[in-house]
């Protein structure tokens, strides 16, 4: 494709190409100047008016509540495109992929370490589950259409690429990156669902975890190139299968590191059990909320920033010992009754010297961005525990073993409480909620 300084839209507004972010069989992906609108450019030979009706269907779509792309306008001729809207300061989430060749655990944590890829994948999944949500298929979850932070201090993840999303999956249609296709898909006998969308992002969640792709074992590596693609259509084991060992992985890093137990029976399940039936992969649903659980498991290395779950007895990047943690297991809170035991589990947060910002996904159980709003900064400090609320949001203290306590308002300076034996509530107390107990007798 020669390159290409300026385009025009269909509303005639003129767009400067600064940068190439991205490109694949269907062409190029350039962000403009001002880092506000990015502009695919298709191949010469595209339909024009197709591309005008899929881009009809996709803003028919209510995507006003998803980190996606959203497309605005078409390109005048004679390119074939579209401009869509960003969010400055992204970049492919392919760059947490391509590990160097020396320096490893250094570039990992400088790029962010566990738990920013942990919660980077997380939301990645939320916007593609909203997809879903609506009855499309996204079709090409890939490392190279999905955008996030720059900063690492930020957790945003985009969907780019909306043109492809569909309510169909007429195989002739497949659209997919090489290593990240479905096995059915892959070798034409059905076109892409969400079904496929979830193994294209159980690939991804595995390969920005270990920097290794799933089937791309030593026997791949060191294997003829025809390997590879019997690999990407399901016909070779996986890195990690239970019972043949044929394709096991001597790079990257180690998985019981970088996955917490219960993310690997779910990469079983997809790799696995979801080769041959697609209704036994694990759902998106799953993978978000077991992402964001695994993230919550992590606690920071004082000496190298580095992070890694909790059950760790030191830091596995420096081997510094874990810091002192203490824990805050969340429970159902029933006024009246008290705390009501035997309910589903909703898990358990390590408090640590360093904050901890708890968001409304933890605290009051909502789902995608609405989850993410700050709800309190919980910290352990010489005293107790320290904790404030975010701005606009209300927390209530009272002490364990009473269905009836006397809970006090905590106001914006914050407050301490005992390390042991408090409850904290993040609604009115005469309300049902999740309450947070504190310490090592919760």
């Amino acid at each position: 494709m020669n390159p290409v300084q300026q385009v025009i839209d269909e509303s005639g507004a003129m767009h400067t190409l600064s940068k190439k972010i991205g490109a694949g069989g269907q062409g190029e992906v350039w962000l403009t100047e001002g880092g506000r609108r990015i502009v695919k450019l298709l191949n010469p030979r595209s339909d024009a008016e197709a591309l005008r009706r899929q881009l009809a269907f996709v803003r028919r779509l209510d995507l006003n509540s998803l980190h996606v792309a959203r497309p605005l306008a078409v390109l005048k001729a004679p390119h074939v495109g579209y401009v869509a809207e960003f969010l400055g300061d992204m970049v492919p989430i392919k760059g947490l992929l391509e590990a160097p060749t020396s320096e490893l655990l250094r570039w990992h944590i400088n790029t962010g370490g566990l738990r920013r890829r942990l919660r980077l994948l997380a939301h990645a999944g939320e916007a593609l589950l909203g997809l879903h949500a609506r009855g499309v298929v996204y079709a090409d979850v890939s490392h190279n259409n999905v955008f996030v932070s720059g900063p690492i201090n930020a957790n945003e993840a985009w969907l780019i690429d909306l043109d492809n999303l569909s309510h169909d999956s007429d195989p002739r249609r497949a659209i997919y990156t090489p290593g990240y296709g479905a096995p059915e898909v892959v070798c034409g006998s059905a076109g892409c669902t969400s079904l496929s969308d979830a193994w294209a992002f159980a690939v991804l969640v595995w390969h920005t975890l270990t920097l290794t792709h799933p089937f791309i074992g030593d026997l791949v590596n060191d294997g003829e190139p025809e390997l590879e693609n019997e690999a990407f259509a399901g016909r070779l084991p996986w890195v990690g299968h239970s019972t043949d060992d044929r394709n096991r992985c001597s790079t990257g890093l180690p998985v019981d590191l970088v996955l917490a137990g219960k993310l690997m029976e779910l990469a079983r399940k997809t790799f696995e059990d979801g080769v041959t039936d697609r209704k036994r992969r694990t759902s998106v649903s799953d993978w978000v909320d077991r992402l964001h659980t695994a993230a919550d498991q992590t606690v920071a290395c004082p000496e190298c920033s580095g992070t890694y779950f909790v059950l760790e007895a030191a830091c596995p990047w420096c081997d510094t010992k874990r810091p002192a943690v203490l824990p805050a297991r969340l429970v159902r809170w029933q006024p009246g009754k008290g705390l009501v035991e035997g309910a589903a589990r909703l898990g358990q947060i390590p408090l640590t010297h360093q904050t901890l910002l708890l968001t409304r996904r933890v605290t009051e159980g909502l789902i995608g961005l609405e989850g993410r709003a700050p709800h309190a900064e919980l910290k352990l400090v010489d005293r107790g525990v320290a904790l404030r609320p975010a701005p606009g949001r209300g927390l209530w203290v009272a002490q364990h073993g009473s269905s009836s306590p006397a809970p006090r308002a905590v106001d914006a300076r914050g407050s301490i409480i005992p390390p042991n034996g408090w409850m904290v509530f993040f609604e009115e107390p005469d309300k049902p909620q999740r309450v947070a107990v504190i310490g090592r007798s919760a």
